[in-house]
């Protein structure tokens, strides 16, 4: 069972997230997650079953019963339920946890499982007879019997046969099975079973028997009544299914067979390891390419030339299908909110609601890794700073349940992920006091900060409003570790507030941080990276474009002053400079600078290399990259060498 360990883990964690989503959507009243919750629960509970994992099978079989009875209406859902149900998902998470570091899921999970029974109450009275009843299905309550027998190699008969019964639900009402899905969900489950049910149409089963796998036959019967012989009749063996006439059978027209198409296998699970080891190989291939590259330019060989120019594309189009390899979904980090947001709310005794728009938009799996505690951070202070209660915003106008809005989207090279609440906003009078009295900065430096100053103290180490700290906040720690995450990551923070508006903050980020484009400049003897993505145009500079205002040097481009920052005085490079400079503007959270460098030697494509231990608290460099003849090349970090 050891070589089924990895995957029954990962596919039960991907269930345990649809889960709790699907609770959120119940509690808000969508009747629909209520068979997507009894799916997934049977789908944990039968591959459970068949790995050994006795208490996670109890559980969901428990769960399996709660969401079946609020099926059959005799449950209402209510916020305390959930909580219920939303502890099970929990010790759920526990229990796979357990399986994952020891190999076993001995827990204590008694008091969970009493509080459903409690939910349960007398149904399961009603359940047991129900089971009884399954036993001797009166025929005359169904008009169609479906006789499967599912392939022998099939690994886990019971999740299949469930699979087979949902799909069926769709298209008609299951008075009931022979065996009972319990019998289904044991050992001696050898994959026979009859399904009785009522439905329209018998072309409709056979459609949707036909597209599902793992079926060795099926044979579907029409039941007029239980005297009169049966007018159609109809079985489809597999993998070369054929029609069984009979003249003296009546067929209906819209119940011929249709062949099943064979199924291929169009995705397979890749570990993350993997996928970092081929990363890094695609890495080391874009640096000799440059090698390459230079040399074919060096030696003028033009069969040679003409080789790494089709190499060139090769790995250009490998390194393209790896980068796509490595993207992910928002969606993966942003599901965890809804049942964040819910918990908190509730312990805070306030109304939110949280929307969230752009699941779809896509990061690459390291950059999506990163950014994910930043966002918890805040998202829960939305809540329990942004959010007033449900009283103070009737007072002010305002409707009881406060909107937390969480939205992504692609904009030009960056992706763009905004969170914005519509609670009190940002008090700068009550920022700049609680800074000077944590002695972030002085009263006098205080006086000199224009609003948008005050409002990005928030990002300083150890800066909290809050009198007295909490467990969800307010020990001053949070907000920095957001603003230093994003700009490692070579993004921006930006933030938007109204004082009784609310609070909206503005995340930039590159969609990637393995292998970039950019630009490569000369300053001195040394060469410098800059990333395209941080780079709006590059200009000539000589010494009479460049003019000095009260000690600061600015360049006027098309009537602006823009600000200029001398490359060579940051890094104090000796030697005289170019008579003629290059001017790269960059741009920093929506405003311009000019940096100079002597100039513009090349653009490139370059591998990210990670800088560590004291190295990474360098700022202005995010890491380095190695050319083609070998050289080792710092990258700039734009964010934090301007102003950082």
């Amino acid at each position: 069972m050891e070589q089924f360990k990895e995957e029954f883990i990962q596919e039960t964690r991907e269930y345990i997230d649809a889960m709790n989503q699907q609770f959120i959507d119940l509690e808000k009243g969508d009747l629909q997650a209520v068979n997507e919750i009894f799916r997934l629960a049977h789908t944990i509970k039968g591959m459970a079953g068949f790995m050994g994992y006795k208490r996670v099978e109890e559980l969901c079989h428990k769960l399996e019963n709660v969401m079946g009875a609020v099926r059959d209406g005799k449950i209402q859902i209510t916020s305390d339920i959930v909580d219920v149900l939303l502890s099970a998902i929990d010790l759920l998470e526990v229990l796979v946890d357990k399986i994952e570091e020891e190999g076993n899921d001995h827990q204590d999970i008694s008091q969970v499982i009493t509080e459903l029974q409690r939910i349960l109450k007398e149904d399961v009275k009603i359940e047991t007879g129900g089971r009884q009843k399954t036993e001797r299905i009166h025929e005359d309550e169904a008009n169609i019997r479906i006789n499967i027998t599912l392939a022998e190699d099939c690994v886990m008969k019971s999740v299949r046969a469930l699979l087979i019964i949902e799909s069926l639900k769709e298209i008609g009402e299951i008075v009931g099975t022979v065996p009972d899905e319990d019998m289904m969900d044991s050992e001696r489950f050898d994959g026979r079973f009859t399904v009785l049910m009522k439905a329209d149409r018998l072309h409709d089963i056979n459609e949707v028997l036909s597209k599902i796998g793992e079926i060795e036959k099926f044979e579907v019967e029409e039941i007029v009544s239980q005297n009169s012989k049966l007018e159609s009749k109809e079985q489809v063996d597999a993998p070369n299914r054929k029609e069984k006439s009979d003249s003296s059978v009546q067929t209906k027209a819209d119940i011929a067979p249709h062949p099943k198409k064979e199924k291929k296998i169009e995705f397979i699970r890749v570990s993350i390891s993997q996928l970092d080891t081929i990363m890094n190989l695609v890495g080391e291939l874009v640096i000799n390419k440059g090698r390459l590259l230079q040399i074919s330019s060096d030696y003028d060989i033009p069969e040679l030339k003409e080789a790494v120019s089709i190499m060139d594309k090769i790995i250009s189009n490998l390194q393209d299908e790896v980068m796509e390899m490595r993207m992910e979904k928002v969606e993966r980090v942003f599901s965890k909110f809804p049942r964040m947001v819910r918990d908190l709310a509730k312990k805070l005794g306030k109304k939110v609601e949280l929307i969230m728009e752009g699941l779809d938009t896509e990061l690459d799996r390291t950059v999506l890794d990163q950014i994910n505690d930043p966002l918890i951070h805040i998202v829960r202070n939305c809540v329990d700073h942004g959010i007033e209660y449900p009283d103070e915003r009737k007072a002010s106008g305002k409707s009881e349940v406060g909107k937390i809005r969480l939205s992504a989207w692609r904009d030009k090279n960056y992706i763009i992920i905004e969170i914005e609440d519509d609670g009190k906003g940002l008090d700068t009078e009550k920022i700049k006091k609680k800074a000077i009295e944590k002695g972030l900065i002085s009263p006098d430096e205080a006086e000199r900060m224009n609003e948008d100053d005050i409002k990005m103290l928030i990002f300083m180490p150890g800066f909290s409003t809050k009198e007295k700290a909490s467990e969800i906040s307010g020990r001053g720690v949070g907000m920095d570790v957001v603003k230093t995450t994003v700009e490692k990551l070579g993004g921006s923070v930006k933030l938007f507030s109204e004082k009784g508006k609310g609070t909206k903050i503005r995340i930039q980020l590159p969609p990637t941080v393995a292998i970039i484009k950019s630009l490569l400049i000369r300053v001195g003897n040394e060469t410098y990276a800059i990333p395209i993505s941080n780079v709006v145009e590059a200009i000539y500079v000589t010494s009479d474009s460049v003019k000095n205002i009260h000690g600061s040097e600015f360049l006027l481009v098309r009537g602006k002053l823009v600000p200029v920052f001398r490359l060579r005085d940051l890094f104090k490079i000796n030697g005289s400079k170019s008579e003629k400079e290059v001017g790269i503007i960059v741009e920093k959270e929506n405003e311009k600078y000019v940096l100079i460098a002597d100039a513009i030697t090349d653009q490139q494509e370059i591998v990210i290399k990670p800088l560590y231990g004291h190295l990474a608290k360098i700022k202005g460099f995010n890491g380095v990259t190695i050319l083609g003849d070998g050289k080792v090349v710092p990258i700039l970090d734009v964010s934090t060498l301007i102003g950082g």
